[in-house]
């Protein structure tokens, strides 16, 4: 098999454990050595399959990381969007949501800190990795504005669509600088205060029952 092997779905349960062998390899090299450190036949090495078999899979290095990146983001949305819309129909107050937005938000934090940092410097150096960035955050802020939306009239703010990103950029920042880079203040104070500063930008009265 080569690169031009037709890329296959695994259907059968030997075949998608195979996938999910390369991919989890790809991480823990992606992690060590960085994009650029990393090719396929180390990764088809890891997962203890030949280059072959990689190729089955993925169409290259650039084709594993994606893939990797899709998942990740269909577990943002079913595990941080699902579990926030279920608090606030259930009446939880506006600082609870926060705090459960900053939770469920760190819990889908899961690549290594090389691997984060990795794609943060290729966000800035590889265009196809810019694009797809992009794209994943309009698509989160879409998801976002809607479930301020869902939870008007308790807001203080008017302009939702400004209020996702500006809360957007706030938890990405605070996230990436706990898990990539050391802090000297604790994870769990800074995530306290974070909480706290979206539900008063954010909230008429931050401790209302909804």
């Amino acid at each position: 098999m080569s690169k031009d092997t037709p890329i296959r779905t695994p259907q059968q349960a030997r075949s998608i454990k195979k996938r999910r062998d390369l991919m989890d390899a790809a991480v823990r090299l992606f992690d060590r050595h960085g994009f650029d450190g990393t090719n396929a036949k180390a990764i088809a090495a890891e997962a203890g399959v030949s280059v072959g078999t990689f190729y089955s899979y993925f169409k290259d290095k650039k084709g594993i990381l994606m893939d990797i990146l899709a998942e990740h983001t269909g577990e943002i949305d079913h595990s941080v969007f699902g579990k926030l819309k279920q608090a606030a129909r259930t009446g939880a107050s506006g600082r609870e949501v926060m705090r459960l937005a900053v939770k469920a938000g760190h819990a889908t934090h899961t690549q290594p800190p090389g691997v984060l940092r990795m794609l943060l410097g290729m966000r800035y150096t590889d265009e196809d990795m810019r694009r797809f960035q992009e794209a994943e955050d309009r698509a989160f802020l879409r998801r976002l504005t809607a479930l301020l939306d869902s939870l008007q009239p308790r807001l203080r703010v008017t302009d939702t669509e400004a209020a996702a990103f500006v809360m957007a950029a706030a938890f990405e920042e605070v996230m990436h600088s706990t898990i990539v880079f050391d802090q000297d203040i604790e994870r769990e104070r800074l995530f306290e205060a974070l909480a706290d500063m979206g539900a008063a930008y954010l909230f008429i009265d931050p401790d209302a029952k909804g």
